[in-house]
């Protein structure tokens, strides 16, 4: 009985050790061949909003990817349209205000490819940016 039971763990360590080591991939990869940011403002009746958007194209080996957005403080992780080769061109609004104003001020984000259980970060900042 001693050894069935003996058996038996090495098969499940065996198991275990297969199936963490199948699910390991290659952290993604993210080549970029363009990234500009800038913003833009909208009149509507009294209200002037404005908006800080980055245009972002490129490629990747991963499966998915996502770029954070926060807009008026809500923060959302936005999928990126991927096309059949995993090349993505994408603008983003990645900020809106209704309080527009000519104060310089910086902007960040942090784009995110996902491949399996790996993901890779990146993180953008903007130079100073006005309306």
């Amino acid at each position: 009985m001693k050894m069935v039971g003996r058996n038996v763990s090495y098969i499940i360590v065996v198991m275990v050790f297969l199936f963490f080591s199948g699910c390991s991939y290659e952290s993604p990869v993210v080549a970029l061949t363009h990234i500009e940011w800038y913003t833009t403002t909208e009149t509507i009746d009294d209200f002037t909003f404005g908006f800080v958007r980055l245009s972002i194209s490129g490629t990747t080996s991963g499966d998915k990817v996502t770029i954070m957005t926060y807009g008026d403080g809500v923060i959302l992780e936005k999928e990126i349209d991927l096309d059949q080769n995993n090349q993505f061109n994408e603008e983003v609004t990645i900020v809106f205000t209704h309080m527009v104003d000519d104060e310089p001020r910086i902007y960040s984000t942090t784009l995110t490819a996902y491949r399996g259980n790996r993901f890779n970060k990146i993180d953008f900042v903007s130079d100073e940016l006005t309306y």
